[in-house]
């Protein structure tokens, strides 16, 4: 690995996990949603240093770009989220840390029980052969389980913002 090539993957690295830090810091949930974007775009960095050039084409355009739109929308159409005497922080701060430490606990662990089974050393890869592959399954195996995925994030968006509309302040606005 080159310097260039390390500095990009630390920049990129440092990126994803600041923008990440970011989200779940952030008092505003509209912040929060504008930093999910540098996070969605070093993941697709990430695709992009390990040649999948075709899965960091659908980060770009799926995440960084329809999610972030579907995501911001939802967000603006829900009911005082920019109010400053509306409470917009989690009260359970203590019990996320301790169950992402716990997951990263988890996760150290499973890497380095396997680090033993990494045999061949990374190569060159045929992004050629995985974009072809990826998209014969994506429409044949997982045909199923990609559309009812869309279905579900399309109702839980719906849902959500159902749920935050409040109906005593629309009536108030149609007398008022």
């Amino acid at each position: 690995m080159s310097a260039l090539q390390l500095a990009i993957l630390v920049l990129l690295t440092a990126m994803t996990v600041i923008s990440a830090l970011m989200v779940v810091s952030v008092r505003n949930l509209i912040h929060a949603g504008f930093w999910l974007l540098p996070f969605f775009l070093g993941i697709g960095g990430f695709y992009l240093i390990l040649s999948l050039e075709f899965l960091f084409a659908l980060q770009l355009l799926l995440y960084a770009g329809a999610v972030m739109v579907v995501v911001l929308f939802a967000l603006m159409l829900t009911r005082d989220v920019m109010n400053p005497r509306v409470r917009q922080t989690n009260r359970l701060a203590i019990a996320a840390i301790a169950a992402s430490a716990s997951m990263m606990g988890f996760l150290l662990i499973v890497i380095y029980r396997q680090m033993g089974a990494l045999t061949v050393v990374p190569g060159q890869v045929d992004a050629e052969a995985i974009t072809r592959e990826l998209g014969r399954m994506l429409l044949t195996d997982y045909v199923l389980p990609f559309e009812l995925t869309s279905a579900l994030l399309l109702s839980a968006m719906l849902g959500a913002i159902f749920l935050a509309r409040n109906p005593k302040v629309e009536l108030e606005e149609m007398e008022g």
